[in-house]
């Protein structure tokens, strides 16, 4: 049963209690296996990218829209796409 559950990503106890009809089967993607560390590091990265996104509405809210704000604005979208292409790398691994 446990190698069963593991093997359907589920928890031994939810594949028991949808066996015996006590629940409605949910098939949901099985969470992949991330390196604790990673997880810290891309977590540290979105607070930072999240101060600099706060601090970028702010100045564009007062008129700021000087140098530093399009260049800092402009490398917070190269930063997203980069993101976006690492994601859809480790989805495909």
């Amino acid at each position: 049963m446990r190698a069963k559950a593991e093997a359907a990503g589920l928890p031994a106890a939810t594949l028991l209690r949808e066996a015996l009809g006590l629940t409605e089967a949910r098939r949901r993607k099985p969470v992949p296996r991330v390196d604790p560390a990673l997880v810290l590091a891309v977590g540290r990265i979105g607070g930072n990218l999240n101060q600099i996104a706060r601090w970028l509405n702010r100045a564009m809210l007062v008129g700021r829209t000087d140098l530093d704000s399009l260049t800092v604005a402009r490398r917070l979208l190269v930063i997203e796409r980069q993101l976006a292409q690492l994601l859809d790398e480790a989805r495909r691994c």
